[in-house]
């Protein structure tokens, strides 16, 4: 199963808990959903696609037992005692959705901050720095604004 999300649009000023946005959920390339969440701690909600022909609840039950289909994802966390918790989530379509959210902002962000300057990570540094000029090939540096986009992308979620 092929899942996408288009047309997003966020609001940030009225993002508090959790994202505010609206997108569209495409399965297989076809507009399956309109998701949305009003920002405010509450679960997403999704309603049928103005533009998809078929039997919504059944195609919204397939994606939802996709998810239930899939291993759950590792993370770890420290606790209030200082030691590491190892533990791991169920996948959902409300995690991947916002993980989807979450990387449309970064690269959003990204390419607004290529536009307007000089993007560097140093050989021997953590962290990626921006200057309005180019270094100089004298500096060992690595140009984000030279890459592919997504090697790009890659190195500014990672920082």
């Amino acid at each position: 199963m092929k899942l996408e999300l288009k047309n997003i649009k966020h609001t940030s000023w009225a993002s508090e808990e959790t994202h505010c946005y609206q997108a569209s959920l495409y399965v297989d390339g076809k507009p399956v959903a309109i998701v949305s969440n009003d920002g405010h701690g509450a679960a997403d909600r999704d309603y049928s696609h103005p533009k998809f022909k078929g039997e919504y609840r059944d195609t919204m039950r397939k994606v939802h037992e996709y998810f239930d289909g899939l291993p759950p994802s590792p993370f770890s966390y420290e606790g209030a005692d200082g030691v590491m918790i190892h533990d791991s989530l169920r996948q959902t379509l409300e995690a991947w959705c916002c993980d989807q959210v979450n990387d449309w902002l970064s690269a959003r962000e990204l390419k607004s901050k290529l536009k307007k300057e000089f993007l560097f990570q140093f050989a021997d540094k953590v962290g990626v720095f921006a200057h309005k000029t180019r270094p100089s090939r004298a500096h060992k540096v690595t140009i984000l604004n030279d890459m592919p986009f997504d090697e790009a992308l890659a190195i500014w979620k990672a920082t």
